[in-house]
């Protein structure tokens, strides 16, 4: 069934993918304005504040990013947002009914597995909706979500506790819940009663209408997608590169890989264990007399990361030419990738210890989050949506204008937040927050619009949740964690944080890397482009073109 689209309603659909972002940015971030009641009741450390806001979030994010996007690319995309919000949203509101750290962070690997089927399957639909020519601008439209869903986090969040604690302070509160349990309920409910609104009222765009490509469907997205989640875990691995006749050599490296993630478990756990007194070693169980520590958590869940990102590369280089050629073996790909890890690092460690910080330093209470909230809903939203006009326009202006454009931005973000992080006077806080907070969406409109431009439309999902990898298993999975080992270690919060801001510089030489192949990439995808029009036409493919949405 189709029917014919109606100018106003690509932006309707715009502005509904843009409020699941922010329902997934509120129930990723609300952590952090909760923070201090979880060091209070959980008794949990900065380290593992870092596991719960990062690692066990990003890794099962990544993990299951990459088959979701697969069944986003061959399934129905919205079907897979809808799912996947109520999923996420549901995993929230169970975070409120935990009783100890375990539970809590097995909650939150509940969200992060939710959470990884929103953003592929929202970027490809946005794809067929808008042309190229404005991708970058829709793209920062779109992260306009991140900042409405981290500012409405920490704005209702504690907003929550702080009434919460008015009317039940004294006890006799509901079900025995505290204002931090409450405030995990109050966020996750909604969002599942939004997954209904998106189910109802936005359309499955035909794929590729506005590229002239032939819609390609899976026929079996769904074994597509297990397939893909197979090829990256033992022993299903091994038995996916049976399957695609991989020669003896390629299971020489997969053990390599394999090797390498056991030393990593080794030598980080050991290293990161050796910094702390034995006081601060945070022991989640004790098996066979073993203490099990965050630290080995953190590492395993890293090396388990890198291991299966290092399958995920491997099957692809196998089985998927085009994803190979323009995703996985493309050098521009990758050093694009690598600058929004490093962002990423520098920026999620700025923001999972903002509060904790506030509160420790500057004195501040739950209140403060209403107002650090409303900063991060107007500075945030303002700067990627002026981010979007301003990247496109750098882009017509120069062919590596966008990658400049995040060079600059970049900078200005590690200035606001080192006078953020130096000063004592709480009025210079909040405003180099709003300057910082202004400048730190600015780098994932023009990264994504670069990396959708770098690939063939059927592989934008894929692209995006390769894209994600770096930011989310390095940025995300390490940056918090990092943060909180060194205050733990050196009982010194303020200089975490400057460390970690201090690895920008990396993502700006990446970019100017990434400048010196960028034409070539986008002249590799049209070429890729060719090539998949010629051997796919005639061979019983849908032609796409003309305005037609499929419900």
């Amino acid at each position: 069934m189709t029917t014919p689209e109606r100018p106003w309603y690509r932006w309707y659909v715009l502005f509904i993918l843009t409020l699941i972002y922010a329902f997934g940015y509120i129930d990723r971030q609300i952590v952090t304005i909760l923070a201090p009641y979880l060091k209070k009741d959980l008794g949990v450390s900065d380290a593992q504040l870092g596991l719960l806001y990062g690692t066990s979030f990003a890794l099962f994010y990544c993990v299951f990013g990459i088959p979701l996007a697969r069944l986003a690319d061959g399934w129905s995309r919205v079907r897979t947002l809808a799912l996947g919000l109520s999923f996420w949203s549901l995993m929230t509101a169970l975070s409120g009914l935990s009783r100890s750290f375990v539970q809590l962070g097995t909650a939150r690997i509940g969200v992060g597995i939710g959470e990884a089927s929103a953003t592929p399957a929202a970027v490809s639909l946005l794809g067929d909706y808008f042309e190229r020519a404005r991708r970058g601008t829709v793209l920062a439209l779109y992260s306009v979500g991140v900042y409405v869903g981290a500012g409405a986090s920490l704005a209702i969040g504690g907003s929550i506790v702080s009434a919460w604690e008015r009317a039940f302070g004294h006890g006799n509160a509901p079900l025995g819940l505290t204002g931090w349990q409450a405030s995990f309920i109050g966020v996750g409910v909604p969002g599942m009663l939004f997954a209904l609104i998106v189910m109802l009222t936005v359309r499955e765009p035909m794929r590729g209408r506005l590229d002239a490509v032939p819609a390609r469907k899976d026929p079996h997205p769904f074994a597509s997608a297990v397939r893909d989640l197979g090829s990256m875990i033992p022993p299903w691995s091994w038995l996916r590169l049976q399957a695609l006749g991989a020669p003896r050599r390629e299971y020489a490296r997969n053990f390599v890989y394999l090797l390498i993630s056991v030393a990593l478990v080794i030598v980080a756990t050991w290293g990161t264990n050796q910094v702390l007194s034995a006081g601060r070693k945070a022991v989640i169980a004790t098996v066979g007399g073993f203490d099990i520590t965050s630290n080995l958590v953190q590492w395993v869940a890293i090396a388990v990361a890198f291991y299966v990102c290092s399958n995920w590369y491997q099957a692809t280089r196998l089985s998927d030419a085009y994803a190979h050629r323009l995703i996985t073996g493309s050098r521009t790909f990758a050093a694009v990738t690598v600058a929004g890890a490093f962002l990423a690092f520098a920026m999620n460690a700025v923001n999972a210890f903002v509060f904790v910080y506030a509160s420790r330093t500057l004195g501040l209470t739950a209140s403060a989050g209403l107002h650090l909230g409303i900063i991060a809903i107007i500075a945030g939203g303002s700067g990627i949506s002026v981010s979007g006009y301003l990247c496109d326009w750098a882009k017509r202006k120069h062919a590596f204008g966008r990658l400049y454009f995040v060079c600059v931005t970049a900078t200005a973000f590690s200035a606001a937040s080192m006078v953020q992080y130096l000063t004592q006077n709480v009025t210079v806080f909040y405003c180099a927050y709003a300057v910082a907070t202004f400048f730190v969406p600015m780098w994932f409109g023009p990264l994504q619009a670069t990396t959708q431009d770098l690939v063939i439309p059927r592989l934008r999902g894929t692209a995006f949740a390769a894209f994600s990898l770096g930011p989310n298993i390095f940025g995300l999975g390490l940056g918090p964690y990092f943060v909180g080992i060194v205050s733990d270690a050196s009982g010194d919060l303020r200089l975490a944080i400057l460390i970690a801001i201090g690895v920008l510089p990396v993502s700006i030489g990446a970019l100017l890397f990434a400048s010196r192949s960028l034409l070539q990439g986008e002249a590799d995808a049209h070429a890729e482009l060719e090539r998949f029009n010629a051997e796919t036409r005639g061979d019983g493919y849908v032609e796409v073109g003309g305005p037609q949405l499929t419900h």
